[in-house]
Formats: structure tokens, C-alpha cells, sequence
């Protein structure tokens, strides 16, 4: 092995999980330095984006966040595999960032987590590597001069070109008095360890709606309406241009009777539009081809005579794409694999999971945060 050139061994070492490769770090100082080799790292995680966009396996860790202890758990992609009948364990991470009760985890992108505590504390984290950095506060005295009805989303993403690591907060107020709408959005760069404001939202924004990354942007549902919640619009933000984008919605949707939610996802490397019809059914839209209106496929619609549950608390996790398969979590209770072809859902056994949790998938990778394991500091340098 020796023997063999170090090019090769890069694309050797490349193609395996980067659980393997954290070990294997221990195997001599050339593995080590060539493991965390920037350059490495982003071939390394290339590959891992070529298997998602694949969607022929299971690639990254679901992390379960309990409603009630606010500890974090995780579970194996792989384990959760339908073809076998065996209970999966879920493993507590007794490693995880903590000020304070863990809020749910708002995303996930390359490996690299947001989670936010109670006490309003922003973390980066990545679960395989145990790094993790706090974001510093950001004051937004925007809620503090208006009268109405405040709230703020966050969302994370990666800007390709400056290789860099972006959280946006987007803060609104509305005074349904008089119809004002007022926006503020701010971007965090993890290169550069600040806060800066950046052009505002141009449109009101679900509270529900979590920033969804995908080609570079970050998404939400938004609404033309102030006073009324339409959601009728997904709003892109380029997290390079700094500037924002519409995309469209299914033509389907434009018929007379309307979700009473929507949600957006990624699924296989594609953008996923959750459409829930109160207790009747769920849709769920992929968009085979990013921007392009007409290629909306429906990728599976799940009724509630369906004998799964009420549908309303269906949320679309993963993508077997080769099995026809997608993981599905049901009423923060359980996961089931649900059969494209049969339309029969199987559940997913489970030990060790809290009574009830939320989750979200994160694919395992090196991508550092430029801080040692265990610093809290909020310098990134």
C-alpha cells in the first residue's frame, strides 16, 4: 500500500464514508495530513453530493432532536434501511454544543448543522467531527421601533464561489393596521466571523417556512398577501449574488382548491414542495430540473384512507430513488418507508428514540469550522 502514489491514494481515500476516513487518520502522518488536506475535504465531499443526487443509497445521519429532554440522537441512514426487519438503535450524542435547551435543528448543509438553544444561541456543528461555532449576537432593533406582529426565519447555505459558509436571519414586522410590511435581513459569514445587512426580503414570509439550500440558494415559502396567508410564491436568495429569485410553483396548484400548507424539502438532490390538503391528503412535487416550471413531476400523493395516519403530520426525510422508497416521519413519533409502487408504508423500529422528536438528515462529512473540538469561542480564526 505503500507503494501506492499518493494522487491514487487521494482517489482511494476519497470515495470512502468520512467515518472510515476519521479513523484512518490514525493510521500514519502522510494519511492524516492528506485527510485534512482542504482540497481533500471538497473532493471528498463532491463525492458524497454525487451519491445523494444518485439517491441509490443512504448517505448521512438522521439527527433526532426529544421534545421533551432536548438532547440529540442519531441514527444511521443505512440502519434505517426497509429492506431488513431488525430494530435500529438510536445512538445519544453526549457531544453536542450546549448553552441551554436545544431547539429543533433548523438545517443542514454539507455535513454542517444550525441549531439554535432557547436562550438564543446560534451554533454551526458538525456531528462527525464534534467541531462546532457560536455565532456571535446579532441585535435586530427593527421589532423594538415598530408596533405589529414580529417574527424572524433563519436559514443556512454555502456560497460556492467565496468557499464560504452563510447564515441569514430574515427579521419582519406586520401592522395589519395599516398594511406595513417591513423587512431586514442580515448574513453571517463564517470566513469572515460578522454579521452584515444585506437587501431586504422583498415579500412576507411563512413562519413556518424553514431556509431550504439547494443550487447555491437559500429557499422559503412567501406570500404576495400580507394580510393573508396564501404561500403562494417560492422566494430564492443567492447566497453569491446576495440578490433574490423567483421560482414557480406546480401549474397544478393554480386550480380552484389550494393546500391549506405548504413545505419545502430536498429530496435526492431536488427540490420537494409538500402540499397538504387538511386531513384529506398529502402531494408532494419534485422538480426534476431546478427553475424549470414544466418539469414539476408529483412524486407520490398519500391519502388518508391510506390506513397511515393523519397526513397532516407527514414530513418527507429521505430518497431511495433505486428502491422506490421514501423515509417519512409520522407525527414526530416515528419513521416509515413508504412505497412508491404499492403506496404501503412500512414502519421503522426503533430503540432507544425519545417518545416524540423532530428530525433532520445530515450527510456525514470533514468540512471544518475552523475551531478546535470543544471551543465555544466565537472567533473563527
Amino acid at each position: 500500500m505503500w507503494d501506492i502514489p499518493s494522487e491514487v491514494l487521494r482517489e482511494i481515500l476519497s470515495r470512502l464514508p468520512a467515518e472510515l476516513l476519521l479513523r484512518f487518520r490514525c493510521v500514519c502522518k502522510a494519511w492524516r495530513d492528506t485527510i485534512d488536506d482542504p482540497i481533500f475535504i471538497r473532493l471528498h465531499l463532491d463525492h458524497q453530493l454525487l451519491k445523494i443526487q444518485d439517491s441509490s443509497s443512504g448517505v448521512g445521519q438522521v439527527i433526532l432532536r426529544g421534545d421533551l429532554d432536548t438532547s440529540l440522537y442519531s441514527l444511521s441512514l443505512n440502519s434505517l434501511n426497509s429492506s431488513g426487519g431488525q430494530t435500529v438503535k438510536a445512538t445519544r450524542l453526549n457531544h453536542s454544543p450546549g448553552y441551554g435547551d436545544i431547539r429543533s435543528p433548523v438545517g443542514s448543509c454539507n455535513g454542517v448543522m444550525l441549531i439554535s438553544q432557547s436562550n438564543g444561541t446560534n451554533f454551526l456543528w458538525n456531528p462527525l467531527t464534534r467541531e462546532f461555532h457560536s455565532l456571535p449576537p446579532l441585535k435586530v432593533i427593527m421589532s423594538k421601533k415598530l408596533r405589529g406582529l414580529y417574527h424572524s426565519v433563519i436559514g443556512l447555505g454555502y456560497d460556492f464561489a467565496a468557499d464560504d459558509y452563510k447564515v441569514v436571519k430574515i427579521a419582519q414586522v406586520f401592522d395589519p393596521r395599516d398594511r406595513n410590511l417591513k423587512s431586514e435581513t442580515f448574513v453571517y459569514s463564517l470566513k469572515l466571523g460578522s454579521w452584515r445587512r444585506i437587501k431586504d426580503f422583498p415579500y412576507r414570509i411563512s413562519r413556518s417556512s424553514g431556509g431550504i439550500f439547494l443550487e447555491g440558494t437559500l429557499h422559503w415559502i412567501s406570500s404576495t398577501m400580507p394580510l393573508k396567508s396564501m404561500d403562494d410564491l417560492i422566494v430564492g436568495l443567492d447566497l453569491g449574488a446576495e440578490d433574490y429569485c423567483l421560482l414557480p410553483l406546480p401549474s397544478e396548484l393554480s386550480g380552484q382548491k389550494k393546500p391549506c400548507a405548504k413545505h419545502l424539502g430536498v429530496l435526492g438532490g431536488c427540490l420537494i414542495l409538500s402540499c397538504y390538503y387538511q386531513i384529506e391528503r398529502l402531494d408532494v412535487w419534485l422538480m426534476k430540473e431546478y427553475g424549470v416550471k414544466d418539469s414539476w413531476v408529483k412524486l407520490f400523493s398519500v391519502a388518508a384512507t391510506d390506513n397511515i395516519g393523519a397526513v397532516e403530520t407527514l414530513r418527507p426525510i429521505a430518497y431511495l430513488k433505486c428502491k422506490g422508497e421514501v423515509l417519512l416521519q409520522h407525527d414526530r413519533q416515528e419513521f416509515l418507508w413508504y412505497d412508491l409502487k404499492t403506496n404501503l408504508g412500512k414502519k421503522v423500529r426503533i430503540h432507544g428514540r425519545p417518545a416524540t422528536f423532530s428530525s433532520q438528515l445530515c450527510m456525514a462529512s470533514l468540512v471544518r469550522l475552523n475551531v478546535s473540538v470543544g471551543d465555544k469561542s466565537t472567533n473563527a480564526n
